[in-house]
């Protein structure tokens, strides 16, 4: 997926900062084979893909942090989902590293939403 629209919600309570991104989902046309990196999953050789317009086939997610906040929790499709899951500590790790001194500190809120099925390979 690639991000097609990123806002910073300027009315969110004090001491919670927000953020919203709104990305396209992609249809394989021809499809890599196999994995180079399993931990990061990248693929061995190159793909070709046609990217969906949002409002057809998207995801739209928000994040929010705040110190007063103790842990993560992460919405999908309006079920809470178990933010301890091996994957999604690796991800939010992989951010809070990505963002250095910046990183949220606090637990962070995040709830996505897709308008396709969310196992469907897209």
């Amino acid at each position: 997926m690639s991000a097609t629209k990123k806002q910073k919600t300027s009315n969110a309570p004090e001491g919670v900062t927000v953020a919203t991104a709104r990305c396209s989902s992609n249809i394989a046309v021809i499809k890599y084979w196999g994995k180079r990196d399993e931990k990061l999953i990248l693929p061995i050789n190159s793909s070709l893909s046609v990217t969906m317009d949002p409002d057809q086939m998207g995801t739209t997610t928000t994040a929010a942090c705040s110190e007063a906040w103790k842990g993560d929790r992460l919405w999908l499709n309006g079920k809470e989902e178990d933010s301890s899951a091996t994957r999604i500590q690796n991800c939010l790790k992989a951010i809070r590293a990505l963002a250095g001194d910046k990183a949220p500190k606090g637990g962070l809120r995040i709830v996505s939403n897709n308008n396709f099925p969310t196992a469907a390979g897209l």
